[in-house]
């Protein structure tokens, strides 16, 4: 009979230490989930702190500068004056100063008359079949006639762009500027020259222009 009670209190022993080494190992598992979980959060916490953290170099604007510099006023092109928008196009030889001479297609892109008599044409030119570089006396290209019995033909008083030196295959744009009576508002334009002139009336006063014949 004491054989079998020893017997009982071994297995007792023997379970209950079972069971003790089952509770430290849970008890080791939870823990290494719980260190595992705090650094999870404590990740989190730093990651949500540095995005709310502001950018370390934000875009600066300086509303004080741009209010002390402004951007200029845009100046109105016509400047009182009346603008009438043009097709004319016509074709002509590059000047023999730039060798070799090409044809080079010229363009007026509109025309202007200010109150102080100034007329401003708008003109493009184009190298399409040029090689090399060429140049242009727009100067001969331009005259506003004078049809009345006394004065004469008016050429122009300014040129700008750089005309005299155009790239090949490329466009040039620039101004053929007169000086006429502030009053008058109808003139006679030549363009072209040689045998392949042509003559438009500009009326400043009903915004109209016309291909018309001189003589």
């Amino acid at each position: 009979m004491e054989k079998n009670n020893s017997g009982v209190y071994i297995i007792i022993v023997i379970f209950a230490f079972l069971v003790l080494a089952g509770f430290y190992f849970i008890f080791n598992k939870l823990s290494d989930v719980r260190t595992d979980l705090n650094n999870l959060q404590l990740a989190f916490q730093m990651f949500s702190k540095e995005s709310k953290e502001p950018a370390a170099n934000p875009p600066s604007e300086t509303p004080a500068d741009n209010a002390a510099n402004p951007p200029p006023p845009s100046q109105d092109k016509n400047q009182g004056g009346i603008t009438i928008p043009t097709a004319i196009i016509f074709d002509t030889l590059s000047s023999p100063t730039l060798q070799p001479q090409t044809k080079i297609t010229v363009t007026v892109e509109d025309v202007t008359k200010t109150n102080d008599g100034t007329v401003t044409a708008n003109i493009k030119v184009f190298s399409g079949e040029a090689s090399s570089y060429s140049a242009l006396d727009v100067r001969g290209l331009f005259t506003i006639i004078n049809l009345e019995l006394e004065g004469e033909n008016q050429t122009p008083v300014e040129v700008t762009s750089q005309f005299n030196s155009i790239p090949p295959k490329s466009a040039v744009t620039g101004t053929v500027v007169f000086k006429i009576e502030a009053a008058k508002n109808i003139i006679i334009l030549q363009v072209g020259s040689g045998d392949n002139v042509k003559f438009y009336e500009f009326n400043f006063s009903k915004k109209t222009y016309k291909e018309t014949v001189i003589g």
